[in-house]
């Protein structure tokens, strides 16, 4: 296979890890390509992505920042850590010029970048399935309060069931597609994430007056330290939102 005009994205596993394999040339018309690839891979919540890059040809700094992006994306959810993998030392100092360093550790070797993986804070994670019709919603706030209930958490608890109707209500309607609800504990943050077979994404439109469409959505970013919506393997998508069980929350924002 000729990787000249085109980037080719390998994985497998390894010691919970996923390593992933590029080769070919990362430019402006692949950049999107390995970004996407990257975020569906983090949305699996490995271990780590391991990401090895010694057979990607870069034609500039600029382009290396797709992995600074793909880090902005996966930081606050699924909260995958990622690593680059190169021994070219030609590469090393590409990317220590382009400053992703500043987000992305990098190693010379793949064991290197293992031993330095810690482990992961530890998660708790409930899912259910749900139709994609509007009884879903009532459904999924019984499940998220339930699941909240029994996790002894208290806090936030109306905000969570808030964003679970949202997002099931905005997946029935614009995706109707069987969908995936996961309510998700760790380090003092609770996500709720929708998952749909519908690849186009959930945004925040402007109408023409310049005031915010999309109310679901709306609700969502009021109440959610973060908030985004991610490709998936196989052709969908995941709406997710971050709610802080700490009592001073930050700045909403959306990646």
């Amino acid at each position: 296979m000729s990787t000249a005009d085109q980037i080719v994205v390998e994985q497998h596993d390894l010691a919970g890890c996923t390593v992933v394999d590029l080769d070919g040339r990362l430019d402006a018309r692949t950049y999107g390509i390995l970004r996407d690839s990257l975020i569906k891979l983090a949305i699996e919540q490995p271990r780590a992505l391991l990401v090895r890059a010694d057979r990607l040809e870069v034609t500039s700094t600029s382009a290396l920042t797709v992995f600074s992006a793909v880090w902005m994306r996966i930081n606050q959810w699924p909260a995958v850590p990622m690593v680059l993998v190169t021994g070219d030392e030609q590469q090393r100092r590409l990317i220590d010029f382009s400053g992703v360093r500043r987000y992305v550790p990098t190693y010379s070797s793949l064991v290197d970048a293992l031993d330095a993986i810690e482990e992961p804070p530890q998660r708790r994670r409930h899912t259910a399935d749900f139709p994609p019709i509007p009884a879903s919603s009532h459904a999924a706030r019984a499940f998220v309060r339930e699941t909240c209930r029994d996790w002894n958490v208290v806090a936030r608890l109306e905000d969570a069931l808030g964003v679970a109707s949202e997002l099931i209500e905005n997946a029935v309607t614009h995706a109707g597609t069987e969908l995936e609800l996961r309510v998700e504990l760790r380090l003092g943050y609770l996500t709720i994430a929708v998952r749909d077979q519908n690849s186009k994404q959930a945004v925040l439109r402007q109408s023409a007056q310049g005031r915010l469409s999309g109310y679901g959505l709306q609700v969502v970013a009021a109440l959610s330290l973060a908030w985004g919506c991610s490709p998936t393997l196989g052709g969908g998508k995941v709406v997710w939102a971050v709610l802080s069980l700490v009592p001073h929350r930050l700045a909403t924002f959306t990646v």
